[in-house]
């Protein structure tokens, strides 16, 4: 979730968790019925857009030079059937199997000038929580230093608040990867040389993983995405996103939403497999002509319990 201290209120890919369909994920009656009544004008503004997975090896190194830097590109698709299975069998077991989780988080909110330079900035200190739910919906949200949650009043200043980067792999869970197109670009040159993977959702499918509103708007603005993924070919485990807009949504003044997030291994006491986890996250968002970047760093993270999920207090640490 993604909020506005004046007057703004936008979720971000934050929420990929509660747009998943009717895929047994646990998505209510009611975000079905949203997500399939987009209104066709919306669709309209989706379907001829020119996205990553259409884009010539040249359009890659001219949009995207840094995540195309050391990229042997492959236009041999072989590989990505396997390659889409056993990486949604990762995402898959990280939503089943993640246990309530704390981490400390360090938030640096800036707004930008036109030249990209910092006009203006803010850093915070938080607890981020992360409470999976019994349906597979996971919850994200932030406490202060004495477990009490965090409401939108008590954010002040004039930035965003950006959240809910743990399950943005949720694009390559299994049951959902029939709501995008993906292509395999190649492998890259680094520590573990990845598979570099580019998806776009499918506008017709109609659902839409983020909805962007301010209190003037009757409607929320429903979002789709695309982007690159990096995956270990020997893990098959996701290292790193880059989630844009499908297509910029003029029509209520968003240019631009770029999440660039890197996760980590992260090894619970209490748990033989290692679970993937942000450890940094950078967003990018320009709306009204006026551009916000976020930083978020994650660090220390533990299993913990919560004695209601109606008033979490203090969590309790599992020794």
């Amino acid at each position: 979730m993604l909020s506005f201290s004046k007057s703004l209120t936008m979720a971000l890919p934050a929420i990929l968790l509660i747009a998943c369909g009717s895929t047994g994920l646990g998505l209510r009656a009611a975000q079905v019925n949203l997500a399939k009544t987009q209104a066709s004008q919306e669709l309209e503004i989706y379907a001829n857009a020119r996205t990553v997975v259409d884009m010539a090896v040249e359009e890659l190194l001219r949009d995207f030079p840094k995540e195309c830097r050391d990229l042997d590109f492959d236009d041999d698709q072989a590989e990505l059937p396997q390659l889409l299975r056993k990486t949604g069998e990762s995402v898959a077991a990280l939503i089943r199997d993640i246990p309530n989780t704390t981490s400390k988080e360090q938030v640096r909110r800036e707004r930008l000038r036109n030249n990209g330079s910092v006009d203006s900035a803010s850093d915070q200190n938080y607890n981020y929580l992360v409470l999976p739910g019994k349906t597979g919906l996971w919850e994200e949200t932030r406490t202060d230093s004495k477990g009490r949650p965090l409401l939108a009043e008590s954010i002040s200043g004039s930035f965003f608040l950006t959240s809910g980067f743990a399950g943005l792999a949720i694009l390559f869970h299994p049951e959902y990867q029939e709501a995008s197109r993906f292509r395999l670009l190649g492998r890259q040159h680094a520590e573990s040389n990845p598979y570099v993977i580019a998806f776009a959702q499918k506008p017709e499918d109609g659902r839409p993983t983020g909805i962007f509103e301010t209190p003037l708007m009757l409607m929320p603005a429903h979002i789709m995405h695309q982007g690159l993924a990096w995956v270990d070919p020997r893990t098959h485990q996701i290292l790193r996103m880059r989630i844009d807009l499908l297509a910029p949504r003029k029509d209520v003044l968003l240019a631009r939403q770029t999440t660039e997030i890197w996760f980590q291994e992260v090894r619970f006491q209490d748990s033989p497999h290692p679970f993937w986890l942000p450890r940094e996250v950078l967003v990018t968002v320009e709306w009204n002509s006026q551009t916000y970047r976020n930083r978020h760093r994650y660090s220390e993270y533990l299993v913990f319990s919560v004695e209601s999920r109606d008033k979490l207090e203090q969590p309790k640490i599992k020794k």
